[in-house]
């Protein structure tokens, strides 16, 4: 099986569950891996789930949030095989130069 890209978590369970409300806790970074500082809510100041967050899902497989959804990030041979091509493509399919905001190389962090 091929081994998953690396790429960095900006969520992460603490280990610790609310006792209020049964909901873990989770912990996120000040920026995404593109850079992009992460979004807050402008009354209670919390930090906001976005598109290109990534976290450890379940049986350590690393996911990318992307509009709503989870989709797990691909493998190291897709990311070498986008680094040699003059084409990438987003998580929803769309053919993008490498270097686009939404290819997978930008979301996370390689260009």
């Amino acid at each position: 099986m091929p081994e998953q890209f690396p790429a960095d978590p900006t969520i992460w369970w603490t280990g610790k569950t609310n006792p209020e409300t049964g909901r873990k806790i989770l912990r996120f970074k000040h920026t995404l891996p593109n850079g992009k500082p992460r979004l807050r809510h402008p009354e209670t100041n919390k930090p906001l789930l976005t598109t290109g967050d990534i976290i450890i899902g379940k049986m350590g497989c690393l996911k990318l949030q992307w509009h709503g959804e989870w989709i797990p990030v691909p493998t190291i041979e897709e990311f070498m095989e986008w680094t040699l091509d003059s084409v990438c493509p987003t998580p929803d399919g769309e053919i993008v130069e490498p270097d686009a905001p939404n290819s997978w190389l930008s979301l996370v962090g390689l260009v």
